[in-house]
């Protein structure tokens, strides 16, 4: 087989792989009802879940236990300003994240299934470590992704979504992207207008492996092609 047509068929195996084993999928609504000082009433707020089960491709993937759910990500404002963030212990860790169902992908990486429910009642439990946050005043109490109960508490108050709760409906999050980032990051970040996920398409690219292989590939062609002038 020509090299070109080896690297075409590495190029073709690959899409649908990423650099980085996690993935994030994001929910985007509005605040409503919030009786905590810093969250505004009428502005967006996002939650993002980090997913990792080990494999690197997007397509045909499933995360159906709490250890999969790596980090969720609160962003309250337009500014992305207010911000709290919680990772998984690992085993052992006390007052693991819960969850009901699994996420899910089709051949073409779009999200399929999201799960029923992810939450937290107990996150005053939550190893200091494993958790960040900026521009809250009152301790965290809790969290709910679930289509009820309000989705946000601090000892100081909570805040509601409009539809009655974070809408456990694929349409409503983002397709898995490749998520590099470090989960316990409090950086401010503007969310997008827009009250649905959108079900944006994740972006294909190359594992570790098949860059090295193509980047192998295509040395060796430019190599032969070399010669070819020379001889």
């Amino acid at each position: 087989m020509k090299t070109q047509h080896i690297a075409a068929a590495v190029l073709a195996l690959s899409l649908g792989t990423a650099q980085a084993d996690p993935f994030a999928i994001t929910y985007t609504s509005t605040i409503a009802n919030s009786t905590i000082p810093e969250v505004l009433n009428g502005q967006r707020y996002s939650v993002t879940l980090v997913l990792n089960n080990d494999w690197d491709i997007t397509s045909n993937q499933e995360w159906n236990n709490a250890e999969d759910v790596a980090c969720v990500i609160w962003r309250m404002n337009d500014a992305g300003n207010v911000v709290f963030a919680q990772r998984w212990g690992g085993a052992g860790a006390p007052n693991p994240i819960e969850i009901t169902g699994r996420a899910a992908t089709n051949a073409a990486s779009q999200l399929t299934e999201v799960f029923g429910m992810v939450r937290h009642e107990n996150v005053p439990a939550v190893l200091p470590a494993n958790k960040a946050w900026a521009n809250l005043a009152a301790p965290v109490e809790a969290w709910f992704a679930n289509g009820a109960n309000s989705v946000f508490n601090t000892s100081s108050g909570n805040f509601h979504d409009p539809a009655g709760g974070v809408q456990m409906t694929p349409a409503r999050w983002t397709n898995p992207v490749p998520y590099a980032g470090n989960c316990l990051d409090t950086t401010a970040v503007p969310i997008a207008p827009g009250g649905a996920g959108g079900n944006v398409a994740a972006v294909p690219t190359l594992g570790h492996a098949a860059l090295a292989l193509l980047g192998a590939l295509v040395g060796g062609l430019g190599l032969r092609s070399q010669r070819r002038k020379h001889s």
